[in-house]
């Protein structure tokens, strides 16, 4: 499993926060991933910084978060396995969002992205999220992660988000060293 930059409670909390809003009828693994893809985006673009911190892949369908889609299908610790996944697609979830682990902008991107999302069909979320980011990722057959540089080039970040963006990376990267 690939660790979110911001460990794993901050993206499972943004997952639940999702999760909890979507109609039952509607609580689809690939809704949800689309809606934080889209949170993630915005985020980056006005803060410098995503709100789930996860790796995304290029999948046939769009974007997957890559430590979200682990913790789904069950491949992390047992106290992460929070989603029970059935028939189709669908997923439940057995625990409540902890909201102290979402900033206030956090929650607004979430909440936009949701209002923006929430009522789109499979097809409108897959064609809505293979744009350039996921086009140059894309293999068939392979599951490639989305370059950072990819993503800022599709929000068309401005110079200020992506010098945040590497030094934020730069730091985090610095702390997993210094954590081994």
């Amino acid at each position: 499993m690939i660790n979110p930059i911001y460990g794993t409670d901050v993206l499972l909390n943004a997952a639940l926060w999702v999760a909890e809003r979507l109609p039952e009828q509607d609580r689809r693994i690939h809704k949800l991933f689309k809606i934080l893809w889209f949170a993630d985006l915005l985020h980056l673009k006005q803060y410098g910084r995503s709100v789930t911190g996860d790796t995304y892949i290029a999948m046939n369908y769009g974007p997957v978060p890559s430590a979200l889609y682990d913790m789904i299908k069950g491949n992390c610790s047992p106290e992460l396995r929070v989603f029970t996944q059935y028939d189709r697609g669908f997923f439940d979830i057995s625990k409540k969002c902890n909201m102290d682990y979402l900033s206030e902008s956090d929650v607004e991107t979430l909440q936009k992205a949701f209002d923006e999302n929430s009522k789109l069909s499979f097809d409108g979320l897959v064609k809505k999220s293979h744009a350039s980011a996921w086009s140059s990722a894309w293999k068939e057959g392979e599951n490639t992660s989305i370059r950072m540089s990819e993503i800022l080039d599709e929000i068309d970040a401005d110079d200020e988000v992506r010098e945040i963006v590497k030094n934020e990376r730069e730091i985090m990267a610095a702390l997993s060293v210094k954590n081994d």
